[in-house]
């Protein structure tokens, strides 16, 4: 028989659990959502179900006008500790989040490219990209989910009422612990290497700045970049693809240099002494809500990997 757990340990994973509970929520409400729109739409006026703009509706509504009022509800009544006084970064620093944030995207994307590739070749068949799908949408529609939408909502979710609910247990934790839910949040294998990557990065602006404005921004002006390369490279025509391949590799050199900049001046608080910080991690992943909502994450990743 395993030890018995400290009434600290299980206050923790209850605590953990509700988190977990409250991102499975999310998911489940987006999916459901998805689904309602979809079947209503094909009985009432089915002409409408492909067209981009429609697409584009039910992502939007789904995720964030639904799935977003769901997390808060679930997650509301769980403590979250003082906030901190705000200490903005500086525009010099914030460029440097900014280029660590996109050497950390372009060099994880290349990572996954390369296990989906090797999955596609294991299972037969080429497994579906969800972020493709996106590219057919009208490109101002792109630019008000990932420029506007999306980062306010997110930066909520994810840098406000998830991070500070961690961060009593230390901030290196809350950062990655955060930033890994982040990653599991978009739902799909393509983007969870590269969004978790890229929310331990914002996780560390909003720990370092304490600016909830600052994250929503650099989160902002992260999708900005990635939603124009598209464009640009068909802009361009033939060069397109070398113009964009510079931009990435300008981008990984600069947010190297950036990211090892960034690195050398972290500190982080440790866990506050009444609270677990052995096995932490444990009673994270193992707390029933996130067993739940990574059970969640798994089943809807396996339908884009098998249904190419």
């Amino acid at each position: 028989m395993g030890r018995r757990l400290t009434l600290e340990e299980v206050q923790a994973r209850q605590s953990f659990s509700r988190m977990g509970w409250a991102l499975a929520a999310q998911m489940g409400s987006m999916l459901a959502t998805q689904v309602v729109l979809t079947l209503a739409a094909m009985l009432l006026c089915p002409e409408v179900t492909g067209q981009p703009v429609f697409l584009w509706a039910v992502t939007a509504l789904s995720a964030y006008g639904v799935g977003f009022p769901v997390f808060c509800l679930v997650l509301r009544g769980t403590p979250a500790p003082a906030r901190p006084a705000p200490r903005p970064m500086g525009p010099l620093e914030l460029l440097k989040m900014l280029a660590g944030a996109l050497c950390a995207l372009y060099l994880t994307n290349f990572l996954t490219l390369q296990i989906i590739q090797a999955l596609g070749y294991l299972l037969g068949t080429t497994p579906v990209n969800p972020v493709e799908q996106t590219t057919e949408y009208p490109l101002v529609l792109n630019l008000v989910l990932g420029c506007l939408i999306a980062p306010v909502c997110e930066e909520l979710m994810f840098r406000r009422m998830l991070l500070e609910r961690l961060r009593p247990w230390g901030e290196g934790f809350a950062v990655v612990a955060s930033a890994l839910c982040f990653g599991l949040f978009h739902g799909n294998l393509s983007q969870f290497f590269y969004s978790t990557a890229v929310g331990i990065v914002l996780g560390i602006a909003a720990v370092r700045s304490g600016s909830l404005w600052q994250c929503m921004l650099l989160h902002a002006a992260l999708n900005a970049v990635s939603v124009g390369l598209v464009p640009l490279m068909e802009m361009l025509g033939s060069t397109g693809e070398l113009v964009v391949a510079g931009v990435v590799m300008f981008s990984i050199l600069v947010g190297g240099f950036c990211l090892r900049s960034l690195y050398r001046h972290l500190q982080f608080q440790p866990a506050r002494p009444d609270l677990p910080a052995e096995g932490r991690w444990g009673l994270f992943l193992g707390s029933p809500g996130m067993i739940g909502f990574c059970l969640l994450w798994g089943m809807l990743s396996a339908t884009y990997l098998i249904q190419g």
